[in-house]
């Protein structure tokens, strides 16, 4: 019977034992570590308890200013409590930033915007007159519509993956970016062609050119390309492009009708 008692409360006794002198010792093998609370009696482990336990008493007890639970702080978890402590950022290089992006309604705008969904995007693409089945020769660079399918099937946009369950992502990666750009500028010519037979670029059944001509941007074309209203700005940058053209060349005065066409596209549709 003795014995059977034994060997029910020996395997007890020993595990508290043990128990004791790990969180003891830590990593200090003398168990210097172990330092005995300033608590009245039963106060022991207490965090804050009463008799004024101090902050290294108990099981990882931390008081509110001092970010370590030990003297050296070798045996826990440093939490960080100080803005400047690595992994924050200084709030003058904070401050510093917001300056150089400008007023808020600059700031929001930099950060909130979100990627042209890949369905949108061929939405708007028609509606400015691309079309999408349109097979380049064979030699010739693909058109629009061919680099716009085949990011779908290479994940150059961030498309939806169904099959892993993976929604299509919010913003623009530097390829997916490129990628659009290379679409736009592909897509350029055509616009230029069909911009004054595209019904969303007419006003009270009348379509507007993006070039009159004298060769110069017009308003009302250049605002169907963006989606919003041309500023006075827009208007001197466009026709600035466009002038650096050789009028001698009417190759290089198509290509740089393209390229400006190319550029307000994804000026205006990535936020910039």
């Amino acid at each position: 019977m003795a014995k059977s008692y034994l060997g029910w409360v020996l395997p007890g006794l020993f595990f508290t034992i043990g128990f004791g002198f790990a969180a003891c010792v830590g990593a200090d093998p003398t168990g210097d570590d172990c330092e005995p609370t300033s608590a009245g009696a039963g106060g022991a482990g207490g965090a804050g308890g009463a008799g004024g336990a101090s902050p290294t008493s108990g099981g990882g007890a931390q008081s509110a200013g001092d970010p370590e639970t030990s003297e050296d702080g070798d045996n826990n978890f440093h939490h960080p409590m100080d803005p400047t402590q690595p992994g924050q950022q200084d709030p003058f290089e904070i401050l510093k930033k917001r300056a150089a992006e400008g007023p808020p309604e600059v700031r929001t705008r930099l950060h909130s915007c979100s990627k042209l969904t890949y369905s949108s995007l061929g939405e708007f693409l028609v509606s400015r007159g691309v079309n999408l089945d349109a097979v380049a020769p064979a030699g010739q660079p693909p058109t629009a519509g061919q680099l716009y399918k085949s990011a779908a099937t290479k994940d150059a946009l961030g498309v939806a993956n169904f099959d892993a369950r993976m929604g299509e992502s919010y913003f623009y990666t530097i390829s997916a970016a490129t990628k659009l750009f290379d679409i736009f500028v592909q897509a350029a010519p055509e616009i230029i062609d069909k911009a004054d037979e595209a019904e969303a670029c007419k006003i009270s059944g009348t379509g507007y050119p993006v070039f009159n001509a004298q060769g110069t941007c017009t308003y009302y074309g250049l605002s169907c390309i963006m989606g919003r209203p041309a500023t006075d700005d827009d208007m001197e940058l466009c026709n600035l492009m466009v002038s650096q053209a050789d009028g001698s060349k009417p190759a290089d005065l198509a290509n740089k009708r393209a390229l400006t066409v190319a550029a307000f596209l994804a000026a205006a549709h990535t936020c910039q």
